[in-house]
């Protein structure tokens, strides 16, 4: 089974390429420099605690990942406290898939979200994984909108 553990600075390279792979599998054409821009940002992140990410490791090699964006928000019935985690790229390379890792990173998360008092998780998913997030208790809000700005 999958070793997870929570990334660090010197991840930062291996970060950078699982999300680069998921944006091209999801279609998402990635411009000259922009694995670069990511990696700088990802660094950053994970210094400052914007980024929290976990790697599923099999066999000593990385095998996916999933971050998280942590956010305040404002309290209310649904955010007692005002903490709420943004999950993000959830990704696990195409050779370990369907054996359980997805399911392990999101346990990893959910288990620290819990320990650190986060309110709540909120995710955007692809229609494959869906049933996975709903497995795991996510549910659909029919209430969320979007305005690209970029």
């Amino acid at each position: 089974m999958a070793r997870i553990r929570l990334a660090g600075q010197a991840d930062a390279g291996i970060l950078t390429d699982l999300r680069c792979m998921f944006l091209e599998e999801l279609g998402q054409q990635l411009h000259d420099g922009f694995a670069d821009t990511l990696r700088s940002w990802i660094e950053e992140a994970l210094q400052d605690g914007r980024l929290l990410v976990w790697l599923a490791e099999v066999d000593g090699r990385v095998a996916g990942c999933t971050a998280v964006n942590p956010y305040p928000h404002m309290p209310s019935p649904h955010f007692p406290r005002g903490v709420g985690w943004y999950v993000l790229n959830v990704y696990v390379k195409p050779a370990h898939r369907r054996i359980g890792i997805a399911q392990a990173l999101l346990a990893s998360v959910g288990a620290a979200a819990r320990e650190q008092g986060v309110d709540a998780m909120n995710l955007h998913t692809t229609a494959s994984a869906h049933g996975l997030y709903e497995r795991f208790g996510f549910r659909t809000a029919v209430d969320a909108m979007n305005m690209p700005l970029a």
